[in-house]
């Protein structure tokens, strides 16, 4: 795998957290980048030098993934306070946060319980109907996989039968079958440093503290919001109902859809992510 992020460093703390920060940037913000669930920073790759070419960009591993700490607890309400603290401790400064799914519920997190700390959001395909679909089975089957991360071959066949969380660009269902962003060889690197607690938890119960959390969040979110989406046909995760409830809670917002895309876009599609984007973020600036 290339690597493309900066060297880790860690935030102390309960978990302590593991972040990469490009440094001071030619811009006027930072931007802090919030992965998925059962990925980790390397997931925004071919996404992180774009942006730190002008930006201050940092991203970091959420609790359970990557480098960072296991945690006694994975409610929603944890991995918002989690954003709120790297938010507060590592950018120290006002930033723009960008959240893929899991990530882009953390972000908003961040608007709602600090507000100074947030310029605006970047909303990847966020999951705003958390929980409404549960199925167990789904995290299950991570569970499994990683009851065989010490016999290798088994370990990556149990990661070639993972389903994609939405088609890829050639109708791709499994991590198997993707050839590009998504391949299984990356998703083994992803899935190997998982806190098997993690979607243990997800198979145990509905995580209704976090969904509590989330409802609670909307109403204050007032920073200026940009939503990229793929098609619910596609998968994606926010669909006709979720875009209402959006709509209905924060005033500053604008939706973009990827027509062909489901719930990954910035993997498989960096360039139309960043064209979509950026001139938003040049708003951002002029303001």
């Amino acid at each position: 795998m290339p690597k493309r992020l900066p060297r880790a460093r860690t935030l102390k703390g309960d978990p302590p957290i593991a972040y990469y920060d490009s440094g001071p940037g030619a811009g006027e913000f930072a931007i802090v980048l919030i992965h998925s669930s059962m990925t980790r920073s390397e997931d925004w790759e071919n996404i992180f030098p774009r942006l730190a070419t002008r930006y201050r960009t940092i991203a970091y591993d959420q609790r359970g993934h990557g480098k960072s700490g296991r945690a006694a607890s994975y409610t929603l309400a944890d991995f918002g306070a989690d954003a709120v603290r790297v938010t507060r401790d590592v950018v120290k400064g006002p930033a723009v946060i960008i959240g893929h799914s899991l990530g882009a519920l953390a972000a908003i997190a961040v608007a709602a319980e600090s507000p100074e700390s947030v310029i605006a959001l970047v909303l990847e395909d966020p999951p705003i109907s958390y929980m409404k679909n549960w199925v167990p089975e789904t995290a299950q089957r991570y569970v499994d996989a990683l009851a065989k991360v010490e016999e290798p071959k088994e370990f990556q066949r149990a990661v070639d039968r993972l389903p994609l969380t939405s088609p890829g660009p050639r109708g791709e269902r499994t991590y198997g079958e993707s050839r590009g962003f998504y391949a299984s060889e990356r998703m083994v690197t992803y899935v190997r440093d998982i806190d098997p607690a993690f979607p243990a938890s997800r198979v145990a119960a509905r995580d209704e503290a976090g969904v509590a959390a989330l409802q609670s969040w909307l109403p204050k979110v007032t920073a200026p919001t940009l939503v990229v989406a793929g098609e619910p046909r596609l998968a994606s995760m926010l669909d006709d109902a979720a875009e209402w409830k959006l709509k209905q809670n924060v005033k500053d917002l604008t939706v973009k859809r990827f027509p062909g895309s489901g719930h990954l876009l910035h993997g498989y599609r960096p360039e139309q992510f960043i064209e979509n984007i950026e001139p938003f973020l040049r708003r951002l600036r002029g303001a």
